[in-house]
């Protein structure tokens, strides 16, 4: 008998298998291809408008210099979401450079590891490059880029700190007269601090920047010259003067060009509520200057000692110095004035006095370069720099969180010592930040009026229009 004939698979069905087969391998090499490529290149589309989920060019920059590898360790609860942003920013910077490791760490199990790097709290961050470590708490993902940058930083600059003259304390850490914050934030910034009594040594050379906060009593003879010496040879001077204090000084700087007038800034319109005239907002205050340009509010002065600028770009300074550039950088609002009055400092009470007093705005933050005459264009950092300022409780721990207070205290010392880096660091930190809220005296009174009479008045227009709809419209 015999056996049917099978059919033979018609020609476009084999056709149709071999287009199958083929678009399957190609498609195998092509995903495998595709995954080498994202393996080894980190490929993000980010649609945020402010770029929140990308590195900006201030990371990449400090990513770009690192030359040495850093190790970066969150200490987190895994179950914990708010540390996402630090993980996803981990994942971009190690991507960027290779010179950056991390582990994310769960506490509850690693408990011994957490013990070995000193962790006591969920959320700690520690940032090491070889010996230098910087840790920050609650795994702000704003702070990791600013402690890459100080842990990889190879030189820890040295600031010297005039004594035997009444000075303010920056190792204290009393609420009101301490200065212990702003030593601290500066330490971080990989600064160290020495003392140095200018009657027994001359300044070393090692010296980034030197500072006078709040000297109450005179200078010597001997200790203005050897700071003249310092100055002459490119010295960095920061000098925080209060009002009637350290005649001599206010007077060796006259040399400078900077004159410490005994005159007190006085502001009713910018004032704290409920406070006292002498103590008040700063409103004026330069974008150019880097000193300036990070603070994320206005300053807060107490006290404030007047200062005017006396000489031109040109005008000879001692040791055949000119002048190049001098300005302030810092001042009070148009309504304030320095006053001459002798009780204005001791009661807080005082009026303008015409024949008395100057008219404000007021510098009470001033910046002065000089330059050897015999070779003016050299780079700004060579050339002597003082920064000076009417007043030294800014910085204390009673005013370092107001306002900007501590973004002018740290970045004074960043600009004269150099690192441009850091105040570019808070400045990417600063932006779009919202300084602590507080009211002046006039806008205090204006709430004041608006609550009582615009009120008032608001109640009043309602009534009167339910009136006139009832009586005529009804």
């Amino acid at each position: 008998m015999d056996r049917p004939e099978v059919a033979k698979p018609a020609p476009s069905l084999l056709r149709n298998y071999a287009v199958l087969i083929y678009t399957a391998v190609v498609l195998v090499a092509v995903l495998s291809v595709a995954n080498l490529i994202i393996s080894d290149h980190n490929v993000r589309f980010d649609l945020t408008p402010d770029k929140r989920f990308s590195l900006s060019e201030f990371d990449k920059r400090v990513l770009s210099n690192l030359n040495q590898p850093v190790k970066v360790m969150a200490f987190v609860r895994t179950e914990d979401a708010s540390y996402l942003d630090l993980a996803d920013l981990l994942f971009q910077a190690a991507a960027y450079t290779p010179l950056l490791t991390y582990q994310v760490i769960d506490v509850n199990k690693s408990p011994g590891l957490a013990r070995q790097y000193g962790v006591s709290s969920y959320g700690e961050v520690v940032v090491e490059c070889g010996t230098n470590r910087r840790d920050f708490d609650n795994a702000r993902s704003d702070e990791l880029i600013p402690a890459v940058l100080q842990v990889s930083s190879n030189q820890n600059k040295k600031i010297y700190l005039t004594t035997g003259h009444g000075e303010r304390d920056l190792y204290s850490s009393d609420k009101n007269s301490g200065f212990s914050q702003w030593r601290m934030d500066l330490e971080q910034n990989n600064y160290q601090f020495a003392t140095i009594s200018l009657f027994a040594s001359d300044v070393p050379d090692d010296a980034a920047v030197v500072m006078t906060i709040g000297p109450e009593k005179d200078f010597l003879p001997e200790e203005l010259a050897e700071l003249q010496k310092y100055l002459a040879r490119g010295g960095h001077f920061v000098v925080m003067m209060d009002p009637y204090d350290s005649p001599s000084l206010a007077k060796f700087l006259q040399q400078y060009h900077i004159d410490f007038s005994d005159k007190v800034v006085v502001d009713p319109t910018y004032r704290l509520t409920q406070g006292e005239i002498l103590t008040a907002r700063m409103p004026l205050h330069s974008d150019n200057s880097p000193i300036t340009r990070t603070m994320s509010g206005d300053a807060v002065f107490s006290l404030a000692r007047a200062i005017f600028l006396t000489g031109q770009p040109g005008a000879a300074a001692p040791d055949n110095l000119v002048l190049q550039q001098g300005e302030p950088f810092l001042r009070s609002s148009h309504e304030s004035w320095a006053s001459a009055d002798p009780k204005a400092a001791t009661t807080g009470i005082t009026d303008f006095d015409e024949g008395r007093d100057t008219r404000g705005p007021i510098d009470v933050g001033v910046e002065m370069d000089f330059a050897p005459a015999a070779d003016p264009h050299i780079p700004v950092q060579k050339m002597t720099r003082i920064a000076a300022f009417g007043s030294s409780i800014f910085a204390s721990n009673q005013f370092f969180e107001m306002l900007g207070d501590r973004d002018l205290a740290v970045s004074v010392v960043n600009e004269l010592a150099g690192d441009e880096m850091l105040i570019a660091s808070r400045e990417r930190f600063n932006e779009g930040n919202t300084a602590g809220f507080y009211v002046t005296s006039g806008q205090s009174n204006m709430l004041g009026y608006l609550g009582a009479l615009g009120q008032t008045l608001l109640m009043l227009l309602i009534a009167t229009a339910v009136f006139v709809r009832r009586r005529f419209f009804a």
